[in-house]
């Protein structure tokens, strides 16, 4: 039954952010023909190159895109007041929705630099820097990142409108909101860099992931390659545990907020 109904709320979910999706979507294809059409004009093809790199790269923040649309649509119309189902699975459906709509659109990112490279590196020396390993690295990376992001708003959005309950905080809000942000973020930050010095002697094998694009320019032209970097095993429990944590509280908070305000 649980799974029905959740399937539900991922289809409802598509119908809402299909629009958005499609407009992302055409946006970006938009910039990458004016970028290709002005690469072609001047003959100076890296602007191609680092306009690509930034389509990839500015998908950290999709998933909040895609989160922050469907959490304003309830904001206007309530619409979880009336649904039966529990606020983590509204959230969880959100956010399953965010995930592949963003890899979906990274999938196509990645295509537009395959493009890039055929027509523009005949020398094949892109081709030679990025893997298929790399790329399916930089998907999770990214995504993961993502998710991390989405969840500090989606967190915060409903800390915001829960303080709406209150009306004796209503001259304060704007106020004590940023302070609590602002300190909030600062204990995270220390209590993150103090358990990973303390859990990096006991889980202290790092791993080596792709986690961006670098961009060369030489006297052969410019060409892009994957940009390794160490990862520790407790970096990432750390933001599971974090994406984790942020989820339930989140769910918490907006199953107490009984209207958004």
């Amino acid at each position: 039954m649980q799974t029905n109904a959740f399937k539900g709320l991922i289809r409802k979910e598509w119908l809402l952010s299909k629009n958005t999706f499609v407009l992302l979507l055409c946006f970006k294809l938009f910039i990458w023909a004016v970028v290709l059409g002005g690469s072609v004009f001047t003959k100076n093809h890296e602007l191609l190159y680092i306009a690509t790199s930034m389509i990839i790269g500015i998908h950290v923040i999709y998933i909040t895109m895609m989160v922050g649309s469907g959490l304003s649509l309830e904001e206007k119309s309530q619409m979880w007041l009336h649904n039966p189902r529990s606020t983590s699975l509204i959230l969880g459906s959100k956010l399953l929705t965010g995930i592949w709509l963003q890899i979906t659109s990274l999938c196509m990112a990645f295509l537009l630099l395959g493009i890039t490279v055929i027509f523009f590196d005949p020398g094949g020396t892109t081709v030679n820097l990025i893997t298929a390993e790399s790329i399916f690295q930089m998907i999770v990376l990214i995504t993961v990142s993502g998710l991390e992001l989405a969840m500090f708003y989606t967190f915060y959005w409903a800390i915001y409108h829960s303080m709406g309950k209150f009306n004796y905080l209503a001259k304060f809000k704007v106020v004590l909101f940023t302070l609590f942000v602002i300190v909030s973020l600062l204990l995270i930050l220390f209590v993150e860099k103090q358990l990973l010095a303390g859990l990096h002697s006991i889980l202290p094998f790092p791993i080596e992931m792709t986690k961006f694009l670098n961009v060369y320019i030489g006297e052969d032209g410019l060409w892009i390659s994957s940009g390794g970097e160490e990862i520790s095993w407790v970096g990432l429990l750390f933001s599971t545990l974090k994406i984790t944590g942020l989820f339930f509280l989140s769910s918490w908070l907006l199953n107490k907020a009984v209207e958004v305000k």
